[in-house]
């Protein structure tokens, strides 16, 4: 796995990907992660809507393919700093990953 910290995709396009509810596009993972802090679609789009570029953390590539990227975020919220991950999808733009609680690293 290999990790740089420039962002590989353009956080303003991600978030205007994920503007609603209607077009969040989210790992079953990522979901059960985020209703065990009391976070739904509504409160996952809105997170999402506040990451700013100085929450970057890192770019990785993927544990099963080194050629696919996904981006980082550390992002402060109500429920504590959440772990937020997306990637590049072929059919919906992007999808998000992993929101989650930040492990203190």
């Amino acid at each position: 796995m290999t990790d740089k910290r420039k962002p590989t995709y353009d956080l303003e396009a991600f978030k205007a990907a994920f503007a609603s509810v209607d077009k969040l596009n989210v790992t079953g993972t990522a979901l059960r992660t985020a209703a065990g802090l009391g976070f739904g679609r509504t409160e996952i789009v809105a997170t999402i809507q506040t990451m700013q570029r100085q929450q970057f953390y890192k770019s990785m590539t993927a544990h099963a393919d080194h050629r696919v990227w996904q981006d980082v975020y550390h992002v402060p919220s109500d429920a504590g700093v959440l772990y937020v991950k997306f990637t590049a999808d072929a059919v919906t733009e992007f999808l998000l990953l992993s929101f989650k609680e930040k492990d203190n690293d």
